[in-house]
């Protein structure tokens, strides 16, 4: 499932959460992070991997979408800048506890100085 993140201004600063949680069974966390891949989905920005900076696994719990998620599943990340107006595609890929499970969270990130 891949989630819709609220506009950004290409001149703010926001955190993105990923939750992870619908992914995992009972008792799986997320242990690390492998992979972070920026593209557009529309637009151009040349710049585009830069957009998304510091993703970290939660260690505590964080509240996302009126809905608390435990420890260890679910991903923060900052968006940083970007064009307007354009959409960017953000896949962040996880090692799980479970060591046949490899995760792939997904969002689009709006950016419009509208």
């Amino acid at each position: 499932m891949t989630d819709y993140f609220d506009a950004k201004d290409p001149r703010e600063t926001v955190v993105l959460t990923f939750d992870a949680s619908l992914g995992l069974a009972d008792g799986e966390t997320l242990t690390d992070i492998t992979k972070t891949d920026v593209t557009m989905a529309s637009g151009t920005d040349p710049n585009a991997a830069s957009v998304v900076a510091n993703p970290i696994i939660n260690g505590a719990p964080i509240t996302a979408k009126g809905k608390t998620l435990a420890p260890g599943t679910a991903v923060q990340a900052e968006a940083v800048g970007g064009v307007s107006p354009a959409h960017y595609l953000i896949a962040i890929t996880c090692t799980t506890s479970n060591p046949d499970k490899v995760l792939t969270l997904k969002g689009i990130l709006p950016v419009s100085a509208n």
